[in-house]
């Protein structure tokens, strides 16, 4: 009983004492989000056949990597120049900076689709309306990734991750409920055009609510430009950001080409519920996207150390609680995207355990981002990327998909341990929940400066 009180009286504590400061809020969307995503995909499952929905799958993936690699890293891009600039109190730079990230996501995504458009219906032999409907959805999940990052920086988290994560998910889930209901089929194309409607609904909504908000002197100001200074630091967070989506999204990618459709929806499905780890991360790195940049520009130790303890806290606490409810549940989540899902249990679990380990690592990506190891970490990301294809030539072929899940859950390892690694080596900050068993510093290193 004690152990059970002492839990109890660590849990009321940590709610106690940070709610305030809105880290429940965003871990909270995030899992809402993550909850909605799940029921979207299972939906998509029963609906679809086992082959349909891992051609989806496929496309799906292609989707997300293509809406981060058009983006050419506006994302970190903005969210570190906001708050650079405001710390440094130079409105002019920021609207300038504001308005080349939106005129980037505004041109270069339609390109790409384009493109991947082209190729799937000359190369591939997809239809037509299939290539319209996946340019439709990369192009809005750029716009929506570029705005929410905006918003989160100007307003909230909950206007960023609420609308990005949860509340589009949220019409495409209801809408097909109700084709369930009514016994409509829905193919792949028209799934894409319901998710690009959802997006587009709630891009509306931020929009509004950025442009209501963004600061009085930044919106007077008169824009100056800064243009080798911004490519330079946009082609660091871009190459990171391609690296990592490609990390994350290309898995299922191979084992379409390498095993086939059904694989892949299988892999996909597996991954997908793996990543609830990667929830809390999720909300970690939205938390310290936020608040780490302008307390790390201003040289505030003592308060950054703070955060990441709660950082630290908040982590070890969801990795413990996801693993134990993944050994006890597998089956059973599983068996929600149909029965024919159940026989990957084993895959699920690898994946998980990898995935639960990067958690752990905490927001370290992140952190070295944001603390101006922008082209250094793209180098990291790429070794990991590497680490992973070859890991999947040697396991696929022996253990097919469980050897897929083994090879990805190998890397994350390795690169979890190398990034924290280098954090406290560069910057002198350990994002991950070791930070709960360390010293924190007494003092920031100047990692920004010697990496300029």
């Amino acid at each position: 009983m004690s152990a059970i009180h002492k839990a109890r009286s660590l849990l009321g504590s940590l709610v106690d004492r940070h709610l305030n400061q809105g880290v429940v809020l965003t871990i909270g969307l995030q899992f809402g989000g993550a909850i909605v995503s799940f029921a979207m995909y299972s939906l998509a499952a029963r609906i679809l056949s086992p082959e349909d929905f891992g051609h989806l799958a496929m496309w799906l993936c292609v989707c997300q990597m293509g809406s981060v690699i058009a983006m050419l890293g506006q994302e970190m891009f903005i969210l570190r120049s906001l708050n650079e600039y405001a710390v440094s109190k130079q409105p002019e730079l920021a609207k300038g900076a504001l308005l080349f990230s939106v005129g980037i996501v505004a041109l270069v995504p339609l390109l790409l689709a384009a493109i991947i458009g082209s190729v799937g219906v000359f190369l591939l032999g997809e239809t037509p309306r299939l290539m319209i409907a996946t340019g439709l959805f990369l192009i809005a999940c750029s716009s929506i990734s570029l705005s929410s990052h905006i918003g989160r920086s100007t307003i909230s988290v909950l206007l960023a991750e609420g609308m990005r994560d949860f509340f589009w998910r949220s019409i495409v889930v209801g809408v097909m409920i109700a084709l369930i209901v009514s016994s409509t089929i829905i193919e792949i194309h028209q799934f894409f055009l319901l998710c690009s409607v959802g997006v587009a609904l709630a891009l509306g909504i931020q929009v509004t609510a950025i442009l209501r908000r963004l600061p009085r002197d930044v919106l007077r100001a008169r824009p100056h430009w800064h243009f080798p200074h911004w490519i330079k630091a946009s082609s660091g967070f871009w190459a990171s950001s391609i690296l990592e989506t490609i990390n994350q999204f290309f898995d299922v990618v191979i084992v379409y080409w390498f095993l086939d459709p059904v694989s892949a929806g299988a892999y996909f499905v597996a991954s997908r519920v793996a990543n609830m780890f990667a929830v809390p991360l999720g909300a970690l790195h939205n938390i310290s996207t936020r608040r780490i940049p302008p307390l790390y520009f201003a040289g505030k130790t003592d308060e950054l150390n703070k955060t990441l303890k709660l950082m630290a806290e908040m982590m070890l606490l969801c990795v413990a609680v996801g693993i134990a409810l993944l050994l006890l549940g597998a089956d059973y989540i599983l068996a929600l995207f149909g029965p024919d899902f159940v026989a990957q249990k084993w895959t699920l679990i690898t994946l998980a355990l990898g995935t639960a380990f990067y958690a752990a690592g905490g927001p370290a990506p992140s952190v070295l981002q944001i603390a101006g190891q922008e082209r250094r970490y793209p180098f990291i990301v790429a070794s990991n990327i590497v680490l992973r294809f070859i890991g999947f030539a040697i396991f696929i072929p022996l253990f097919g998909l469980w050897g897929a899940a083994l090879a990805a859950s190998t890397s994350l390892a390795i690169v979890t341990i190398v990034l924290n690694v280098l954090c406290r080596r560069w910057l002198g900050l350990d994002p991950s929940v070791l930070f709960l068993f360390r010293k924190p510093p007494a003092a920031l290193r100047d990692a920004a400066s010697r990496a300029s």
